[in-house]
Formats: C-alpha cells, sequence, structure tokens
C-alpha cells in the first residue's frame, strides 16, 4: 500500500537544521514558528510544508472552556489572524487537538468545546484550511470509540481525525487495533510522537506494526507523520528515514 510520510517540527532550530529528506512528502510546523522573528521555511521545504499542528493553541482552548465569552471573543480574533498567516505560508491543513478524557467525563466541558471548535473550524474553512481533529492515544479513547465519533460528527464540519500516537506508552497499540477494528475508514491519518530525547526511537518493527492500522479511504493516500518531540536534533529525521527506507 502506499504511503504519504512527513515529518514535524516544533522549534526554530529543528527547522534550520532539518535535512533535505527527498523520499518525505510534507512537513508540519506549530503556528507559533510562524510568529518567531526568525521563521523561513528552508528553500528545499517549501513545496513540501501543508500542515500547521494547533497544539499550544488546543491548550489555550482548554484554558478557554471556563472563562467568560469576551476572553473567547478575543481567542477567536487570534485564531483568524492565525489561519491568514497560515494560509500566506501555503499551508492547506490544520490541526486541533482535544482532550478526549475530559471531553467523555464533564458535559459541560463537552458542550463549550464543541462550540468552541465549531468556531475555530468554521473560521480556519473560511481560510480554505482543511480541518483536523486530533485525538492522542493513549489518552481515554479505549472502549469509547463510537463515542468520540459522534463527538466529532457533532461539530458538523467536514472534519477528518489525525490519529496522535504515543506508541511507547501503555495500552497505546492496542488502542489503535481497537479504532481499526471498530472504524476502519477513520485510520489513514497519523502522527507518531516519540520522545527521542527520553530514549525512546521508531523502529522498523514498530513502524510496521503502525503500517497494519492505517486504511486507505477513497482516493486518499494514508499518512504518517514523524513528531520526535521538541528536544530532539536531526539525527532522529535523520534515523526516521533510515527506517522508512529500510
Amino acid at each position: 500500500m502506499k504511503l504519504r510520510y512527513g515529518v514535524s517540527v516544533s522549534t526554530i532550530k529543528q527547522l534550520q537544521e532539518l535535512p533535505g529528506l527527498p523520499e518525505i512528502d510534507f512537513l508540519e510546523i506549530t503556528p507559533a514558528l510562524r510568529e518567531h522573528p526568525e521563521f523561513s521555511i528552508p528553500e528545499k521545504w517549501k513545496k513540501r510544508i501543508c500542515r500547521a499542528s494547533g497544539r499550544s493553541e488546543a491548550r489555550s482552548l482548554d484554558s478557554l472552556v471556563y472563562a467568560g465569552a469576551t476572553m473567547r471573543q478575543e481567542f477567536f480574533r487570534y485564531w483568524g489572524s492565525v489561519c491568514d498567516k497560515l494560509t500566506e505560508t501555503g499551508i492547506s491543513q490544520v490541526t486541533l487537538g482535544i482532550d478526549w478524557e475530559t471531553i467523555s467525563n464533564d458535559l459541560h466541558y463537552a458542550s463549550v468545546m464543541r462550540d468552541m471548535l465549531r468556531c475555530c473550524f468554521g473560521i480556519a474553512q473560511k481560510h480554505d484550511l482543511s480541518l483536523l481533529l486530533e485525538v492522542r492515544i493513549p489518552g481515554g479513547i479505549a472502549g469509547r470509540v463510537m463515542e468520540f465519533v459522534k463527538f466529532r460528527n457533532s461539530l458538523l464540519l467536514p472534519v477528518k481525525n489525525v490519529i496522535d500516537l504515543h506508541p511507547h506508552e501503555p495500552g497505546a497499540l492496542a488502542s489503535v487495533g481497537e479504532i481499526f477494528e471498530k472504524l476502519p475508514f477513520d485510520c489513514s491519518n497519523f502522527r507518531v510522537s516519540v520522545d527521542v530525547s527520553g530514549g525512546n526511537c521508531l523502529t522498523g518493527q514498530l513502524l510496521e506494526r503502525i503500517k497494519k492500522c492505517l486504511c486507505r479511504i477513497g482516493p486518499e493516500v494514508p499518512e504518517i507523520c514523524f513528531y520526535p518531540g521538541s528536544n530532539a536534533d536531526k539525527t532522529a529525521y535523520e534515523q526516521f528515514y533510515a527506517v522508512i527506507g529500510s
């Protein structure tokens, strides 16, 4: 099965030192990088930049659940300016993550988060950005896959999944197996988050296990994006490149 591979960076140092990696199909950055005074996409990656991962923006949303309407409106204005800059950079997709464990156990939190995600994704859609909802694994989704899909569908927007897989954490691969078993057509887009500075690595054997959980959706090509953590250097990306080429 054909796959698209990507790499994710979260610091200016990672972006500036990122090797060319000619077989890698796309680059993911964080919106915060766009604000850095030294931000510049290396020439060898300009045609491959594709996605923005809103990790810090998702944390901001989480903190606004119990805030007032004025603070939320201020955030939505900020988010609109973020989306402006992303499209100027050539980015076509944006992700936002959710704390699924809290959503599934707190009805008020779930209701407010649903409304805020609708606003954020609606703003992104007006900027012609494709919408991706991140779900972290492991992270409370085990045994509640259908509840997650119901919540995602309640956004009433064309939102797809990104499975943010932390494969070295207990229960991670079992949870992915459950999602694939119950919802095979929702398993086409993975970010594999590996804490390289903590001593973990992505081996060929682990990559093969992840590939078994990928499923093609119509004409779309399944994707695996590699993120080695904010403390990783270019060596981590070179090792990933070696693994996918082996």
